[in-house]
């Protein structure tokens, strides 16, 4: 069952329903085996032995058939084969002569018999029995029917849903089999609790099953209702805690995104301090790297101070659209658009590292944002999903619509996923990720690109968060205000 399936039908609803249905289906089974206090012993002697001979026969033979098929299946043995058709032969020759049996009994009663035995035998054998038997035979035929199509066709290519089926098939009608032999050695324990019992006690034993009926029902009414509180409360349970987990990482964002808010001028006039002097070094860098021969040692160090300085120059950059990053212009976007956008430009790339970019069909699911900076966050989380795998693997892009508290207010979100099948993020470091300067990419990274993309979602009035286990992957979500098409009109016409 599928997710969207779960949010439409929640468990504990499909408890009830089970519950319900079972619940029912014991008060019909009560009230078919009620006895009747006028059955002569004789009668209910050999109809007691039949039903143990159905329930003991059936178990068995089902059971040996069910081997046999089993073996043939992963042997394909001819002799395997030859003791299957030879017991499934068998079975049904045994059904039919029992059900053929016990039609002429009922016809012609008991010779010597009283005539209200006669009347009680023959009602029962037309209401129980025979119905029995020929539940037995079509369940038989159906399980003989799908085993002769896994015989004729197992390991064939292109049917495998077909033999699927035929193997689900089997199965109920080997779990139906299984239940009509219970069912049968329960009619005959309750005769034999007849027999057992004194005479007089006979006629009290339609109200002892009505009595037996309410209290199975009231046990059931109590065990659905605990097995259904149980559920409910483990699932809310765990609804909290997932929401508890995004807003403490929202709350995080917060406090990173204050911190650096207060210090926006500084950074700015601390960038263009440091921004001369690198501007400067890197110039005469180059001088020196042009005026010395070439493969010398000077012209080497040359090289690396000019490296050094670009990349001292990028931290830089990075620092300033952290410390004080641009308003976005929001405009109408559409989820499916700027998700393909995204797997247009990096799907190649990533391809090169053997890893798989795919985007799910989402609908049209609309929310404002700033094209640009939304592609900026987008590539970001692609792209350290793509680096988290050492080779190969799947990174998935989807968006849906949910229920989300957005500073401070519930409200309809879009949500925007990069999942990846990666190694997950180890417990230890979660909490320091969004934290600026923090990196687990060594000397390559500048440890700004998610406190970046947590920077820009909230200017945008939404939230970023993840679910991270070790060995099973992350998945981020960028949660924005989600709009409809007259918000879109709106905000078209203003523009």
């Amino acid at each position: 069952m599928t997710a969207r399936t779960y949010n439409r039908f929640p468990l504990f609803e499909l408890t009830l329903l089970v519950a319900l249905a079972l619940m029912g289906w014991v008060a019909f089974r009560l009230y078919d085996l009620e006895p009747q206090a006028d059955l002569h012993r004789k009668p209910v002697i050999e109809l007691r032995a039949e039903y143990f001979l159905i329930s003991q026969y059936v178990e068995s033979s089902i059971n040996d058939l069910h081997m046999a098929l089993t073996n043939f299946l992963q042997a394909k043995s001819s002799s395997v084969l030859q003791d299957f058709e030879s017991r499934s032969s068998e079975s049904q020759a045994w059904l039919d002569d029992q059900r053929q049996h016990w039609s002429v009994v009922a016809a012609s009663g008991f010779e010597h018999e009283p005539v209200v035995s006669q009347t009680n035998q023959s009602a029962l054998i037309q209401t129980q029995l025979l119905p029995l038997l020929s539940r037995i035979s079509a369940a038989y035929k159906t399980y003989q029917s799908s085993a002769q199509y896994l015989i004729a066709n197992s390991g064939q290519p292109g049917i495998k849903e077909r033999i699927a089926q035929k193997q689900q098939n089997l199965q109920r009608a080997r779990a139906r089999l299984l239940a009509l032999a219970r069912e049968s050695r329960m009619r005959g324990q309750i005769m034999d609790w007849f027999l057992t019992g004194p005479q007089h006690q006979y006629g009290k034993l339609e109200d002892r099953f009505q009595n037996m009926r309410f209290a199975v029902v009231l046990a059931l009414v109590a065990v659905c209702s605990v097995l259904m509180l149980a559920i409910y409360r483990g699932q809310l349970w765990r609804t909290r805690r997932m929401l508890e987990q995004h807003k403490n990482q929202h709350l995080q964002q917060l406090a990173h995104l204050d911190k650096l808010a207060n210090f926006g001028r500084l950074a700015q006039e601390l960038a263009h301090e440091i921004k001369q002097p690198l501007t400067a070094i890197n110039a005469r860098a180059y001088t020196l790297q042009k005026s010395t021969p070439a493969n010398t040692e000077a012209q080497k160090d040359a090289a690396v101070i000019r490296n050094e300085t670009k990349r001292l120059d990028r931290i830089l950059k990075d620092f300033l659209e952290l410390a004080k990053p641009s308003e976005p212009k929001l405009e109408p976007m559409v989820a499916e658009a700027a998700l393909q956008e995204t797997c247009d430009l990096m799907g190649s790339q990533l391809a090169e590292e053997g890893i798989e970019l795919k985007l799910e069909p989402n609908g049209e699911i609309q929310f404002l944002a700033d094209a640009q900076q939304l592609k900026q966050v987008l590539l970001n989380l692609v792209k350290n999903a793509g680096e988290s795998m050492d080779r190969g693997g799947t990174v998935t892009l989807r968006a849906c619509k949910g229920q989300r508290e957005l500073h401070g207010e519930s409200t309809e979100a879009a949500i925007l996923e990069v999942a990846d099948t990666g190694q997950g993020i180890p417990a230890e470091i979660q909490k320091r990720i969004f934290d600026p300067f923090f990196s687990t990419k060594g000397e390559g990274g500048t440890g700004l690109g998610l406190a970046i993309a947590a920077r820009i979602v909230d200017k945008h009035g939404g939230n970023l968060e993840f679910d991270s286990a070790p060995g099973k992957g992350t998945v981020f979500r960028i949660v924005l205000p989600a709009c409809h098409d007259h918000h879109l009109h709106e905000q078209s016409t203003a523009h």
